[in-house]
This record gives structure tokens, C-alpha cells and sequence, in this order.
């Protein structure tokens, strides 16, 4: 075997993505030189001409290695190089573990030479004075034993400009199109506009709930009368939609305004007659074909939410509510037009999440009061990123995803996009592959199960606009002490339990029953500190059987043995002793593999300032059965900021560094670093956090440090004088 071999797959990889089949020939303006075969092209052609003169250059500082990539890419029709350097050993991918220390520098010449990373973003560096170049380092000599990385160094950039795009094996080699829209991504062409889209959502968040209060939409049932209009609307052959997209068009068209809807609205909306069915009906009955159980849940909870007081006239009129004559049809108009066109219309942009997530913040009895914390997009990812690693295995049709406290459905958004992230990228599977195997996801991978009627709902909803898995979501406690029965079959009773461990429940459809697996791989965010049934306001007045490590180990009891389970949960789940034996019940039958500190920030989109750390198990295997060597880790910053008005968000173009770094901690990969990061014997009744175990690095300590730490102890002092519960 030799880098021959490295490069041979990559050529592979090439050409399934789209690029020319050929070497050194033109395809639709794409030439794919190979190391320095440019020099063959005739003199008159520009580009060949300018990747030998500044190759030269890089071959001199080089001291006379080589000087060109293994391959160069050019598009004559773009401003935009594509350069790739491989190596054959594994070991010779990068100097530095932590990728965004490539902005302070690529290292000796020798590091350069030898290693694929720093080779590759030299070159990039000879020749971004007059394009945009993306670097490519490849090194290994088989599929299942690869890694890929590619950067991005914008034109003119130096190397703290420097930005990772991805990292992987070869499936996060992209076209040429997609690199070319990234690159737009990243030097901000769309950044004023997806922050004034954000922005505007956020606005548009805070008047909905000024607007639904004012007409007397108690704060319980306003999410979940948003989400039977946003449900509703992505039902485009119905009469509802139909009548809404006709009013909007117009009128946008400058058309006088001329009521659609009308006393029709709850009718076309929801209809429980036996005659013509509602948009809703249509969609649960004849489209998703869910169960009886789960239509008559959802029937009575938009019986009580669509009553006829909908149809008064409406009372706050604001930008966003300025026609209709009923409350009903005046959100239907404005609901359509800022957030299903806006759906269409940005891509990009996260219009679902960023609309509940601000939304369920004014929403009271929704949000802090049940404990409901919105889980950060980038963490729903980093779940998927854990799972793969501890599975050894990348997340497909293949596996079952279950999350037993679903809310609008984040972590199941996150997993369906990675798996068709997987399926779309590998290269050995045809085209009709792909198609069935994206199907098999959305019909039995992914398992979602929330109690609250309403968080069901907008589960339902948020689904269905992304690509479907809806109808394996289930309204039920997911706790095993509730055991509680999903659906009734021929007289029997069925339970969550049952639908999920079992292959032996009956089934209506056999395709279903050929399709059904165990869950593999559990993901959840419980519901925190939630108050007692008589609502005591102390910390440790838990309801009795739902603290979250309840959640947690019923969610362990659904998995495969062997499965995976991640849950982010209060910190003090991993150390307090009024949820010991909760640990040790955990234990008995799972084996605890990790906890990572996260940011104290974190959840500050959804305004709680809990401190949170991330639990991994594998499911059905005793603790004491293990090697019990758990990975503990600080992962204190992952290069977000708060920006006013926009949240939390990656100014620095960071987090993808941030999160390889952290991979490769999990993965054993990593340099040492004992303030970071151990792996330490652990046992059943010992704490779990890091924090105990690392050493401090006390020459990071500042004037500052010691100042906010008096700052919080006078304020700690002053509130137990004064008789304060809580600090």
C-alpha cells in the first residue's frame, strides 16, 4: 500500500460528487490537475500559468520538496481553488489536535512535508491572493480507516482567517457548487440577511403572544393554537391552505383585502363532522395514518383550542395582524406570511426552531414553570457526533433513535438530518438506495414521546416541516412507573413498553412490523427541577418518580442492550446526594462511559441559568460488569457569544474546531491535558463530575477571576443574612 492508494479513493470520491471523470481535462469549465501536470497546458492559460508560478514560490520554501498538491481543482467560472494533499499514514493528518491552532500557524517546514493538514493549507496560502481557496487534507489507505478535514482561507486571508468546514472521513467532500455556497456562508454574503430574518422572527414572536393574550388565548394554549395553524399549513391541497396562500398572494400583490375564510375558518381548519374533513383531520387520518389513540388525544386538544370564540373580531391591531375579520382567519393570513413563505424562502435559516424556541419564552406555564429547557441546535448535533463515536458506527436506517422527552422535537430533527447527511454522502449506495433508505428513517427510526398535550403537538407540527417521522411520536409519560397504554388493539391493551422493546405487539401494517428495531440510541433534555405536586419552591421538592434521572433511566430501560444513551441534565445529577441512589438504580443495570461539563451559558436563549453536564450510558450493561473507566471532561466553552436582539452564536467560526477537539478527546485522540480532561476508574456512590477530579491550572487565574469569585461570595453572605432561599 502506498499514498497511491490514498489518492485513488479520493479520485473516487471526486467523481461521485460530480467532478469530472477525467484528469487534466476541462468539464464544464472544472479541471482536476494532478500534482503538477498544469505545467503541460499551454502558456496562454491563465490559471495553469498562475498555479505554476505560486507553487514555484511554495516549492522554494519547502527547500526543494515538492511543490504542488497532490491535486488542484480550478473553476473557470468561479473565484474559487480547490487544493488536496494526502498522505498514506493516518498518523501524518495533523500537528495539532485542537484544528483552530492552525491560526496561529502551520508549523516547521518538516511538519509541512510530513503532514497532510499543514501541507495542504500551505499551498492554500501561495494561492489566496487572488481566490478563495479551499484545502483538503486526506490521509489513510482504506474507507473505514480515513480522515478528511477541509478548511476555507478566504482570498487574501491570513492564517487566523483560517475557518474549518468539516471534519470526517471522505463523505464530507462536497461539489463544487456546495464549497462555492459555503464560502458565501462564511464570508458573510448571507449573514445581514439571515440576522435581519432572525430578528425579525424574534419580533414577530413577542407580537404573536401580544396579540393571542389580547384576544383572550390563555398563555396554556397559545403555543398549541400556533402549531394547528402551522401544521395545517403544510397541507397544500387542502381547501384551508388553499383559501390562506389566495388572500396573502393578493393582497401582497396589492389587491384589496377580500375575507377567505370567513365563518368557514374553524371548518376548514378543523372539522370533526362527518362530512368534508379539516386540513388537521386530513393530515392525521388519511396522510400520516396515525393511531386512534393518538387522533382522539389530538382531537380533544384542539376541540378545546378551536371554539367559536375564534371567530370574533379581533382586538390589537399591529403590522403583523392587519386583515381578516375573525381571530381565527387574521392569524391564519399572518402565520402564512411570516413563517411558511419565510420557511420557503430561507433555507437556511432555522424558521421552526427559532420561532417556538423565542415563542415558548412569553408563553408562561410553557416554559421555566414545567421545567421545559430548549435544547441549542449545535448541541442537538454534538448528540449525534457522541452517538457515532460510542456506536463506532455512523447513525443510518439501520438505527432507532428514541427521545423520551421530546419537546418540539430537536433531538429527532438533529438525528434525521445526520442520517440523511449519511445515506446522501456514501458513495456505495445507488441512487434508489438512497430514496428507500431515506424512507425506511422516516417511517421507524425515529421515536419521540412527551406527556404535556401541547409539547406534542408542536412536535407533531415541527416534524411534519421537517420531512416527516411524526408518526412515531407518542403523547405519553415515557416513565416506566407510569407505564401507560399508547394504544388500544382488538381490546388489548398496549403500552409505551410494548411498542418499543417488542417485535411481538400486534401490527396493522406488515411493511411496519419488517421494519421495527429496538432503539439503539436514546437523546434526551428533561424537564428540570420540576415543583412538587403541592409546590414547594426548594430546590430538592421534586416531584416524586420525575427528577431527571428518572427520565434518564426509563429512557435506559427502552434501549437495545448495548445501545447508547445521552442526556444532558443538571449538574447536580452527577454529584448531589438526594439523587445517589437515583445513580446507583442507574447503574445497576447500564454502565456510565462519560460526563462533560457544559457552558454555564448555554440555555440562556430559553432565559434558565441551570449549569448542565452531559451523561453517556450504554444501556444493559452493569456498571460493575465494566471496566468502569469513565471519560470526565470541562467542555466550558464552545466559542459562542451573546449577541443582543440575535442569542448565542458562533461569532468566530469556532465551534467546528471546538467540537472535533472535543471528539477527539472521547475518541482517545487528543494530547493529554489533565485540566481538561480525564478518564478515571468511577465508581457507583463516587461523583461524576470532572471538576473534582482534574487538576487546576492556576495560570490562567486573573485579577478578574479572583474578583467575581469575592463579588458572588458577598452576594451568597447577603442573602443568607437577609434570609434568602436561593442564590
Amino acid at each position: 500500500m502506498s499514498e497511491e492508494t490514498t489518492k485513488g479513493l479520493v479520485k473516487r470520491t471526486l467523481s461521485a460528487v460530480g467532478y469530472p471523470q477525467n484528469q487534466d481535462a476541462e468539464e464544464n469549465g472544472i479541471t482536476i490537475y494532478k500534482e503538477e501536470s498544469y505545467n503541460d497546458f499551454a502558456l496562454n492559460d491563465v490559471l495553469a500559468k498562475f498555479l505554476k508560478d505560486q507553487f514555484a514560490s511554495a516549492s522554494k520554501s519547502l527547500s526543494g520538496n515538492k511543490g504542488a498538491p497532490d491535486f488542484t481543482i480550478t473553476n473557470r467560472n468561479s473565484n474559487t481553488i480547490i487544493v488536496i494533499e494526502c498522505k498514506e499514514d493516518i498518523k501524518n493528518h495533523q500537528t495539532f489536535s485542537n484544528l483552530n491552532d492552525y491560526k496561529n500557524g502551520l508549523g516547521t517546514e518538516k511538519e509541512i512535508s510530513a503532514k497532510a493538514i499543514n501541507g495542504a493549507l500551505h499551498y492554500a496560502s501561495f494561492i489566496n491572493n487572488g481566490f478563495d481557496v479551499i484545502a483538503i487534507a486526506v490521509s489513510g489507505i482504506s474507507d473505514t480507516n480515513i480522515k478528511c478535514s477541509v478548511f476555507l482561507l478566504p482570498s487574501k486571508g491570513a492564517y487566523k482567517d483560517i475557518k474549518l468546514l468539516s471534519d470526517g472521513d471522505l463523505s464530507v467532500i462536497s461539489s463544487f457548487k456546495d464549497y462555492q455556497h459555503r464560502i458565501d456562508i462564511e464570508k458573510g454574503v448571507f449573514k445581514e440577511e439571515t440576522e435581519k430574518v432572525i430578528k425579525e422572527l424574534k419580533k414577530y414572536s413577542a407580537a404573536c403572544n401580544k396579540f393571542l393574550r389580547a384576544n383572550g388565548i390563555s398563555p396554556e394554549d397559545r403555543a398549541g393554537f400556533l402549531s394547528a395553524l402551522v401544521m395545517a399549513q403544510t397541507e397544500e391541497d387542502s381547501a384551508y391552505f388553499k383559501a390562506v396562500k389566495n388572500i396573502v398572494d393578493k393582497v401582497e400583490a396589492g389587491e384589496k383585502f377580500e375575507e377567505g375564510l370567513g365563518k368557514q375558518a374553524i371548518g376548514l381548519l378543523f372539522n370533526t363532522t362527518a362530512g368534508a374533513k379539516g386540513a388537521l383531520q386530513n393530515i392525521w387520518e388519511n396522510i400520516d395514518d396515525l393511531s386512534a389513540m393518538k387522533e382522539e388525544k389530538l382531537e380533544q386538544y384542539y376541540n378545546h383550542i378551536l371554539s367559536s370564540s375564534l371567530l370574533k373580531t379581533p382586538e390589537y391591531d399591529t403590522k403583523y395582524f392587519t386583515y381578516g375579520e375573525n381571530i381565527l382567519s387574521t392569524c391564519s393570513y399572518s402565520i402564512y406570511k411570516n413563517i411558511t413563505l419565510k420557511i420557503k424562502n430561507y433555507p437556511e435559516v432555522d424558521i421552526m426552531g427559532t420561532f417556538y424556541t423565542t415563542f415558548l419564552k412569553y408563553a408562561k406555564g410553557d416554559t421555566k414553570d414545567k421545567g421545559i429547557v430548549l435544547t441549542p441546535k449545535h448541541i442537538t448535533e454534538l448528540f449525534c457526533d457522541i452517538a457515532e463515536i460510542f456506536l463506532e458506527r455512523k447513525l443510518d436506517e439501520k438505527t432507532k433513535v428514541l427521545d423520551v422527552c421530546c419537546g418540539t422535537g430537536a433531538f429527532l430533527i438533529a438525528a434525521l438530518n445526520r442520517m440523511d447527511y449519511n445515506i446522501l454522502t456514501d458513495i456505495s449506495r445507488s441512487e434508489k438506495n438512497k430514496k428507500q433508505s431515506r424512507k425506511e428513517v422516516r417511517k421507524s427510526c425515529l421515536v419521540g414521546v412527551d406527556n404535556d398535550e401541547k409539547m406534542f403537538a408542536l412536535a407533531y407540527a415541527n416534524m411534519r416541516f421537517h420531512g416527516d417521522g411524526k408518526s412515531n411520536l407518542f403523547c405519553n409519560s415515557s416513565l416506566r412507573k407510569d407505564d401507560e397504554t399508547t394504544r388500544t388493539y382488538k381490546g388489548k391493551k398496549i403500552t409505551l413498553y410494548e411498542e418499543l422493546i417488542s417485535k411481538d405487539r400486534p401490527w396493522d401494517d406488515e411493511e411496519e412490523r419488517k421494519l421495527w428495531k429496538r432503539p439503539m440510541v436514546g437523546m434526551t433534555n428533561p424537564p428540570y427541577s420540576l415543583l412538587n405536586e403541592a409546590g414547594k419552591k426548594n430546590k430538592s421538592d421534586k416531584q416524586t418518580g420525575k427528577s431527571e434521572l428518572d427520565f434518564v433511566y426509563s429512557m435506559l430501560s427502552y434501549l437495545e442492550t448495548g445501545g447508547i444513551g445521552i442526556a444532558i441534565v443538571p449538574q447536580s445529577c452527577a454529584h448531589s446526594k438526594s439523587d445517589l441512589q437515583m445513580r446507583k438504580n442507574i447503574l445497576e443495570n447500564n454502565t456510565l462511559l462519560a460526563v462533560m461539563t457544559m457552558p454555564n451559558k448555554l440555555f440562556q436563549d430559553s432565559k434558565v441559568g441551570t449549569a448542565t453536564c452531559i451523561m453517556v450510558f450504554r444501556a444493559g450493561i452493569p456498571h460493575k460488569n465494566s471496566s468502569k473507566n469513565v471519560f470526565l471532561a470541562r467542555w466550558i466553552d464552545d466559542g459562542f457569544i451573546t449577541v443582543p436582539h440575535v442569542g448565542r452564536y458562533d461569532k468566530g467560526g469556532t465551534w467546528l474546531a471546538i467540537k472535533q477537539e472535543w471528539c477527539n478527546q472521547l475518541k482517545g485522540l487528543a494530547d493529554k491535558n489533565d485540566t481538561c480532561f480525564i478518564r478515571r476508574v468511577t465508581e457507583v456512590d463516587e461523583p461524576w463530575l470532572a471538576e473534582l477530579y482534574v487538576e487546576t491550572d492556576y495560570t490562567k487565574l486573573t485579577a478578574k477571576d479572583f474578583e467575581a469569585q469575592l463579588k458572588k461570595y458577598a452576594l451568597f453572605k447577603y442573602m443568607q443574612e437577609n434570609g434568602g432561599d436561593d442564590v
